[in-house]
């Protein structure tokens, strides 16, 4: 499930990129007091992830963003509805903000057969730990420290990344009855198109700056049976990689071909 979030700007301001930490503490700000907030640091995964501000320009006094949430849980997202709904003042760092609506949005990639694009709004963080660097015969100097995915190591440590990355999602929020995406022979996506990687130093906690290395992607898909469609749908929901609760992995479908519609007439559909 999804949460739009409509905003106004209150002043004119510049885009800050940084946005990651002063968004995230606005989001966790609407969980005080509810049964949400002792997962701020518990190190399991929240299930919820979220977009940047968007458009990406520069901000002048009246005009309109939005923002997305999404999560496997209803009830998350509806606490942080209720609380933007009573407290609508939506402040990240220098860009000042009121809510200016709420819209929820149920989002899916489809029933078995539909093709689609699923693509990376925000950059993906992919972090090989010194076990993974053996296994895919990665060097790195600094062996206790994660080696953040870069196009020369090859897709296949980006792939069982992302894969195992979700494993540990379904593990907590879906039905123990459903096989997972590791117990799965089959490869969560059918093509990976690397848009474009790239350094972001990111503060990660309130004096903590890091330089991470993300990517961007163009994922295809298609829909093999209701099993890889929970999967595809859980990251959605979850966001893919790691850093989510940074904002970093949000998904969005971009292009969404139905059984029987032409190309053409999916898109149209889909828009």
């Amino acid at each position: 499930m999804r949460l739009m979030v409509r905003l106004r700007a209150q002043a004119d301001a510049a885009y800050q990129t940084s946005y990651h930490s002063k968004l995230r503490g606005r989001i966790w700000r609407a969980l005080q007091d509810t049964r949400f907030e002792e997962e701020h640091s518990d190190g399991e995964p929240m299930g919820l992830s979220f977009s940047n501000i968007f458009p990406w320009d520069e901000i002048t006094e009246g005009d309109s963003r939005k923002l997305l949430l999404a999560s496997p849980r209803e009830e998350l997202l509806a606490a942080i509805a209720e609380d933007l709904q009573s407290d609508p003042e939506f402040n990240v760092g220098e860009m000042a903000f009121e809510v200016d609506g709420l819209s929820p949005l149920d989002v899916d990639v489809g029933e078995p057969g539909t093709r689609g694009v699923i693509e990376t709004a925000t950059g993906v963080v992919v972090r090989l730990y010194e076990q993974r660097r053996e296994e895919y015969g990665i060097e790195d100097e600094h062996e206790d420290a994660p080696t953040y995915w870069q196009p020369e190591f090859t897709i296949e440590p980006f792939r069982d990344a992302i894969t195992e990355n979700l494993q540990r999602k379904h593990e907590r929020f879906a039905p123990e009855y459903l096989p997972g995406p590791e117990a799965v022979d089959r490869d969560l996506f059918e093509g990976y198109d690397l848009i474009k990687t790239y350094a972001l130093p990111t503060t990660v906690t309130e004096g903590v700056e890091l330089e991470l290395v993300v990517s961007k992607w163009r994922l295809d898909y298609r829909v093999r049976d209701d099993t890889h469609r929970k999967h595809l749908n859980l990251a959605l929901n979850t966001g893919i990689g790691g850093r989510n609760g940074l904002g970093f992995g949000f998904v969005n479908i971009v292009e969404r071909t139905r059984p029987g519609e032409t190309e053409l007439e999916g898109q149209d559909a889909f828009a």
